[in-house]
């Protein structure tokens, strides 16, 4: 029997049938005779237009036009119906079952029924038929179909018009009803009814038209007669079916069955289903049945159908309202459940929370600043302890409760409450917790959150969230009723969980169900059923919101929820608002009854940055005028992208498929100018000055319609783009051409809304680029007033500096006021190619010579792009470097292949995920020869290939040896290759191994390697040399390197003769350096080992870290305060009182420090350099500033970190952040931040690296700005020299362009990346909660960067980590011990724990919403030997942010010790407090190896002034 929508065969239509004589609509043109009257459709009508219909009269004519996928063997036409309507003659909608009872006529639109994705060729008709009949087919495979049948075609319904949709639902729900039916009973004939009702309605729970199961399984029960007569209407079609629909015993049954509330549907129409012959539904009615009854059946059905709409409305209207009311829980029907009346006592002092908030201000609730409160209790205004439930859920309005509460405040660690521990303790927090004492305001909301395994509980005040970790014990017993109230919840999702369908539990069956839990469940209550239901209806608020939060749509519609929903509404509870808009405004005032009594000050408030009036200016003029109102929901919106870009979280950002990394989208067209149809005069104006490269004159002023013109100045000129403001160019040089036009060649001086800065530029200050073009002399629009400003630089010249801008600044206002143009200045050179504002090369410009600067660089550039033969074609010129024979060479890995030459791709090769398995490093080869092809020998440019033999390196041989060698080892083969050019990428020297340098450090940034041994590549062996191979290698030209080998290394030169690293400087001639927000100093402590920096003063505000940074710099002065104050006392005691812009706080906090504090302040003119990162709270996804506002802004560290570069006046200047520090608050603090360091008056460098590329076993971007003083030159950029799979460093610029800062290492680098095993292979093994410090190695370093991380230390410190739960050491130890293995590879079973409780051992959370969370990879996650370790973070944990953190072998979380190697701080380096204290040093620290490479080029900087001042 073939039921399959769309391929059932149809009856023909009878030639003897009178179609003229049938019933037509009123509304309907008849044509009487098909046969006699011809059809004839006009050339216009024969295509239907695209995406517009055609009205016909006629159904034959829509057929015709429909025709096109017609089957030439179907003797019948089958076609699409949409848009339909089934009407009577008078047009009103009718049933389908109408036909029974009279004339049923169609409307819609027809389409040919294969072509299912061509809508265009849809053809309406206003009304034909009449209906024939109609019939169910879609049996086999499970789908309803509806057909619909007229005189001449068969019609598939598919959409009906939006006005019959309600009545057509119906219908197709009862042919719904019948197709489920008949494959239950097709896979079980014997089933009982009851199976067969409970079966059909989970079947069905998707309808919307339904509440529940028990409801559609009422809606069967009223259609069984409807349901028989059909299935039995198929054993006459079908024969040899196997099931006897007729005499089934259950569907007789179902027949049979009378319901009490609904009467049975009466439609006795049998449909038989055939494909030689269909039967007409009129043949089968009982003729003895009068049709007033068969009428009065078919309106009790549809009685019935408006009466479920009703229904459905309802609960459409009972939803609405629980969105717009939040029902009451009152104290009186939940104090059985919580203990007697207690008063809260605490004997310590507490600070008011407005002291640590500024109140007065309209904020978001999503934007208050989120922290944790431990220890802490909740009571009302008489002190008396009061449960969470009384307080909404929901923000509301005017709500009559008032809950306070007091704790212990911190920074928000993530705390949550583990639904593994049966004490409803934390699992991340130990008994003593660093903060403060406070009292809360008046508590306003509180939510759930339910994350995997993790409860999170959160309140708000009007000031701030606060997520809670453990309560204080007087407090406990009030908090319990809420945890055991979620833990019932979560065994309610367990309970749908396990259900095929969730329907198929009401809250009756689930009521039932927690009555029979065992008594040691951590989810029983009663094994009473009235008991149970009491608790859950009362405490019902927070199942609801659970469930409310919970991912799977399924379960959070399911009849549970609606039942319960319904029982909370028939309490009749109070009701409050729920409050729409988000906006508060903070009230100044506490009501808590604590507020009474004395309390302290705190360190804690967040204060408003101390900063110099200038940087105040910057930053509060731009929100001056940036600051309109933003929606709530556009904040919104912006904190989900800024939250989706975060970097930390995501190993792999993008797929970039360039093969060449390329360092930045380059553009140097300039901008097209457009002509000057006006005559006007122009003129020279004084005497030829020289001449050009080709002959012609040079002019240095001309006059230009009245204008003049000169050398120097700054003209405008009109670009092509209307929409474009005129472009602005600075007069290079004037020259008269050969044809004797007059003609200027200029360079682009670019607005600072063009450039990075964006709208913190300033509208006065245009930036020299090196864009040029030539232009006639007619062309030019007008000219500009232009200063080439400069101003002297230093902190002695600061005040006399501001003076000068301040008058500037008020010169500008008049004359804006007064009307007249603008007077610019210029002051930088803005590269975007380099990612940089540099000081103008005075020099070189407005020389009126005929030279200029930006074509010789375009004219380099266009060089070095060249790939070419040197004269004597015995080398090659590829990307700006010469190669020779004799050459040792970089090689692209994907060029070298086993099958020999074979072009690389830029496809890339399947990776494990983030952790650079697969990568490979560049190839290292020597230039043998340069073959020019023969056929070209002749051209100038003739094509040529590159004869190369290879080295290998251990990785090329196995893992093993990998690991066991010298990174910089290579072994020399006789493996040749011939390649092209374009494999070549870079030179680098391969030596003696006892030529190499004597102190070779971590990380490497030299591109040197040694060779000893050879390697046969067809046999693997590696071998000495040959006796007979002569290897030419690298001249050593390092003469200190040729000293010591000369003297063995006794002496380097120095007058003392004291033994003297080839790179270390004296620290007296050392950057005399101020580290601020210094953390525990991984930043420092790169910078000095790279020798150019020598910290004598560090400011940090958490105490264990100041203690680590003093620790490990005892030279140091450290001051472990808020750097703030700092800033405030260090201009007090210069005397700068009035340019500081500081707090009363700051001040009284400043007369509290101690003359000896005072005197070791650094003060101006004794920092050369300044460096740090601001604290990232502005730039998290969790933040208050987003809404722009200034008064919150203001309290950004950025500001004061800031204003130390302007009063200090430094020569360098680094600040090192986040990668989202650039697109946080859509870019503003990033720009801001570029644009007050130029204002301030330095060269601004600004990039993104990553640390991965430098030498560590980790992902970790950060965003770098560099500044330098006018005087000085900005340090280039560290070349990459490890592979490392994590792109993403591009920074956006205006006009379409991206600046990469550093080439990609994806596709090679010089060396290989750091694995697992080289960072924490040879550490011995510990146990899970190891509390040790001290303990031995046991063996000895393995790996090259153990041997370099561990230096001499013969104890190892810090070798301890957190301790697991019972339940999550189970699991742990259950995790495969291979790579990438995670909670996904855990056994589906269950675990019993040591006090009886049995708990799953595969989290269902997971499992549940694994989908939509990219299948919460790495959870559980253990670490890849030869793969890298996850980013570094303050707490690991396995159901953390990044929670791949169990060892590779052991069953424990990775280590404080092992979280230190992978960040690059060699086993020396010492870490202070508890362990939850040295993981958040560790992970809020910069990598020191990526410090160290950025000291490296600091210190070339510094070399190349010196050079060139030796040279001048």
């Amino acid at each position: 029997m073939e039921t399959k929508v769309g391929k059932q065969k149809k009856r023909s239509v009878d030639s003897n049938d009178d179609v003229s004589k049938e019933r037509r609509p009123k509304r309907a043109a008849a044509c009487r005779n098909f046969k006699e009257k011809p059809l004839r459709i006009s050339d216009k009508s024969e295509t239907v237009e695209a995406k517009k219909e055609q009205n016909v009269v006629e159904e034959i004519v829509a057929i015709q036009l429909t025709s096109s996928l017609e089957s030439n063997d179907d003797p019948r036409p089958n076609r699409r119906l949409t848009d339909f309507v089934l009407h009577n003659s008078d047009g009103v909608p009718q049933p389908v079952e109408m036909l029974e009872l009279g004339d049923i006529f169609l409307e819609g639109v027809v389409l040919p029924l294969g072509d299912d994705k061509n809508e265009e060729k849809g053809v309406r008709f206003q009304s034909f038929g009449r209906v024939e009949n109609w019939n169910i087919s879609g049996y086999e495979d499970g789908s309803p179909g509806i057909w619909i049948s007229t005189a001449l075609a068969d019609y598939d319904c598919r959409k009906p018009a939006s006005k019959y949709k309600k009545i057509y639902d119906y219908f197709f729900e009862k042919a719904c009803a019948c197709v489920e039916v008949f494959k239950s009973l097709s896979k079980n004939p014997d089933t009982s009814l009851d199976e067969l009702l409970a079966a059909v309605a989970r079947s069905m729970s998707g309808s919307k038209i339904f509440s529940s199961g028990g409801a559609i399984q009422e809606f069967v029960i009223s259609q069984g007669e409807f349901i028989y007569n059909q299935l039995a209407g198929l054993d006459e079609t079908a024969k040899n079916h196997e099931t006897c629909f007729v005499e089934n015993s259950v569907l007789v049954s179902l027949r049979d069955h009378e319901s009490s509330k609904i009467h049975k549907a009466l439609s006795n129409v049998a449909l038989r289903i055939d494909e030689s012959q269909l039967v007409k539904s009129d043949h089968l009615v009982d003729g003895a049945e009068a049709e007033d009854v068969r009428y009065a059946k078919l309106i009790q059905e549809e009685e019935y159908r408006i009466s479920m709409e009703r229904s459905r409305n309802k609960r459409s209207s009972t939803t609405s309202a629980s969105n717009k009311f939040y029902i009451k829980i009152n104290e009186h029907e939940i104090a059985n459940d919580y203990p007697l009346p207690s008063y809260y006592k605490n004997t310590k002092e507490e600070t008011d929370e407005l002291l640590l908030f500024e109140p007065g201000y309209e904020v978001d609730t999503r934007d208050l600043p989120c922290r944790t409160l431990h220890n802490w209790a909740l009571y009302n205004s008489d002190s008396r302890m009061i449960s969470l439930e009384v307080l909404p859920m929901r923000p509301c309005a005017e709500i009559d409760v008032t809950v306070f509460g007091s704790g212990v405040v911190a920074e928000d660690d993530g705390s949550g409450f583990c639904l593994d521990d049966s004490e409803s303790s934390t699992s991340t927090q130990s008994n003593v917790h660093d903060g403060m004492n406070i009292f809360l305001s008046q508590i306003k909301e509180w939510m759930i959150e339910f994350g995997a395994e993790m409860i999170f509980v959160t309140l708000r005040t009007d000031m701030a969230w606060y997520r809670l970790g453990k309560p204080s014990k007087q407090y406990a017993p009030w908090f319990e009723t809420v945890m055991k109230t979620v833990r019932v919840a979560i065994s309610i999702f367990n309970m749908l969980m396990r259900e095929s369908r969730v329907a198929k539990l009401s809250y009756a069956n689930v009521i039932k169900r927690l009555c029979g839990l065992e008594e040691n469940d951590k989810a029983y209550i009663s094994s009473k059923l009235l008991d149970v239901e009491r608790y859950v209806v009362v405490h019902g608020q927070i199942i609801l919101q659970l469930f409310e939060e919970y991912p799977d749509k399924d379960i959070k519609r399911c009849p549970f929820v609606t039942g319960l929903a319904s029982k909370m509404q028939d309490i009749h509870h109070t009701k409050w608002i729920i409050k729409r808009k988000k906006k508060i405004l903070q009230k100044g005032k506490n009501l808590n009854p604590r507020a009474g009594l004395a309390h302290v000050v705190t360190r804690m408030k967040p204060m408003q940055a101390t900063t110099t009036r200038l940087v105040n200016r910057i930053w509060g003029e731009f929100y001056s005028i940036y600051s309109p109102e933003v929606p709530s929901e556009a904040i919104h919106e912006v904190e989900e992208e800024e939250i989706e870009e975060d970097e930390e979280e995501d190993e792999n950002e993008e797929d970039d498929i360039e093969e060449e990394a390329v360092e930045v989208q380059k553009s140097h067209t300039p901008k097209k100018s457009r002509g000057n149809s006006e005559d006007m005069e122009i003129k020279w104006n004084g005497e030829i000055l020289g001449e050009t490269s080709d002959g012609e004159p040079l002019y240095g002023r001309a006059l230009v319609g009245g204008e003049t013109v000169a050398v120097g100045s700054a003209v405008i000129l009109e670009v092509d783009d209307p929409d474009e403001t005129p472009a602005i160019y600075f007069v290079e040089f004037m020259f008269e051409s050969s044809d004797q036009c007059k003609m200027l060649h200029g360079k682009l001086l670019q607005r600072g809304s063009e450039t990075v800065i964006g709208t913190a530029a300033n509208e006065r200050e245009l930036f020299l680029t090196n864009e040029c073009l030539t232009v006639h002399l007619k062309d030019i629009k007008g000219t500009v007033s232009l200063d080439i400003r400069s101003r002297p630089w230093g902190h002695q010249y600061r005040k006399e500096n501001l003076v000068v801008d301040k008058l500037d600044r008020a010169r500008a206002e008049e004359r804006k006021a007064n009307g007249l143009p603008t007077e610019y200045y210029c002051k930088s050179l803005y590269s975007p190619e380099r990612g940089g504002f540099f000081s103008l090369p005075r020099n070189d410009i407005g020389l009126g010579s005929g030279f200029c600067s930006s074509c010789k660089i375009k004219e380099e550039e266009e060089e070095r792009s060249k790939t070419k033969l040197n004269i004597s074609k015995t080398g090659v010129f590829s990307n700006g470097i010469e190669y020779y024979n004799g050459d040792f060479v970089y090689v692209l890995p994907n060029y070298i292949t086993k099958d020999g030459l074979k072009k690389g791709t830029s496809r890339r090769t399947t990776l494990k995920c983030g952790r650079n398995v697969g990568l490979k490093a560049f190839v290292v080869c020597q230039l043998l020869d340069v073959i020019v092809l023969e056929e070209s020998r002749k051209a100038s440019n003739a094509s040529f290939q590159v004869k190369l033999t290879r080295f290998y390196r251990p990785e090329d041989i196995s893992e093993e040896k990998a690991y066991a060698s010298d990174i910089q080892e290579l072994y020399y083969s006789h493996d040749t290759y011939i390649l092209p050019p374009e494999a070549l990428q870079g030179k680098c020297e391969v030596r003696k191994k006892n030529d190499m340098p004597l102190c070779r450090e971590y990380p490497i940034l030299d591109h040197i390697f040694f060779c000893e041994v050879f390697y046969d590549s067809s046999t693997g062996y590696l071998k000495q040399f040959p006796a007979n191979m002569k290897l030419k290698f690298s001249t050593i030209k390092d003469e200190t390197l040729l000293r010591e080998k000369k003297g063995k290394g006794v002496e380097t030169g120095t007058s003392s003769g004291i033994l003297m690293k080839p790179d270390e400087v004296p620290k007296e001639m050392r950057l005399a350096t101020l580290d601020i927000f210094a953390g525990c100093g991984g930043l420092s402590h790169g910078l000095e080992k790279a020798g150019v920096s020598n910290t004598k003063w560090a400011i940090e505000y958490e105490e264990p870290a100041g203690h680590a940074f003093k620790q490990n710099h005892p030279e140091a002065t450290v001051f472990v305060d808020n750097c703030n104050v700092i800033l405030r006392a260090i201009m007090e005691k210069c005397g700068d009182v009035d340019d500081c812009v500081s707090t009363v706080e700051a001040a009284e906090l400043v007369a509290k420090l101690d003359e000896n504090q005072k005197s070791t302040l650094p003060l101006p003119g004794q920092a050369d350099f300044i460096s740090g990162g601001p604290p990232c709270q502005g730039f998290s996804g969790m933040n208050r500033f987003s809404d722009g506002s200034w008064s919150k802004v203001q309290c950004e560290m950025i500001l004061a970190f800031l204003s130390f570069a302007d009063y200090f006046r430094p020569k360098y200047f680094l600040l090192e952040n986040v990668k989202k520090f650039v697109t946080y608050n859509k870019g503003r603090t990033f720009q801001l931040t570029m644009a007050s360091l130029l204002e301030i008056g330095y060269q601004v460098r600004f990039g993104i690296l990553e640390a991965g590329t430098y030498g560590v076993s980790q992902p970790r971007k950060r965003v770098i700005i560099w500044a330098a003083s006018p005087e000085e030159v900005l340090p280039e950029w560290p070349e990459p020299m490890h592979v490392f799979d994590n792109p993403g460093s591009k920074i956006s610029l205006p006009r379409g362009l991206h600046y990469d800062t550093v080439r990609n290492t994806k596709f090679g680098a010089p060396f290989r990346s750091i694995t697992v095993r080289d960072t924490i292979g040879d550490l011995p093994l510990v146990e899970n909660g190891e509390s040790k410090i001290n303990k031995e190695y046991r063996t000895t370093p393995v790996s090259w960067f153990q041997k370099k991380i561990r230096g001499n230390m013969s104890v190892l410190t810090d070798h301890i980590c957190k301790g697991l739960n019972e339940l999550n050491l189970i699991r742990c130890k259950k995790i495969p011990k291979r790579p990438g293995a995670d909670w996904r590879d855990l056994p589906d079973e269950n675990v019993t724990l040591s006090n009886g409780l049995v708990e799953k051992l595969r989290p269902l959370a997971l499992s549940k919403t694994a989908k939509n969370h990219n299948e919460w990879k790495g959870l559980y996650g253990r670490l890849d030997w030869q793969g890298n370790l996850p980013i570094s973070i303050t707490d690991p944990q396995p159901m953390g942010k990044v929670g791949m953190c169990f060892h590779p072998e052991q069953d424990r979380i990775i280590t404080v010790r092992e979280c230190a190697r992978s960040q690059g701080f060699p086993d020396s380096y010492e870490f202070s407090g508890t362990t939850k204290h040295k993981h958040r040093q560790i992970g809020n620290a910069v990598p020191p190896p990526l410090a160290f490479a950025l000291g490296r080029k600091l210190k070339e900087a510094l070399y190349l002034k010196s050079s060139l001042q030796h040279q001048s």
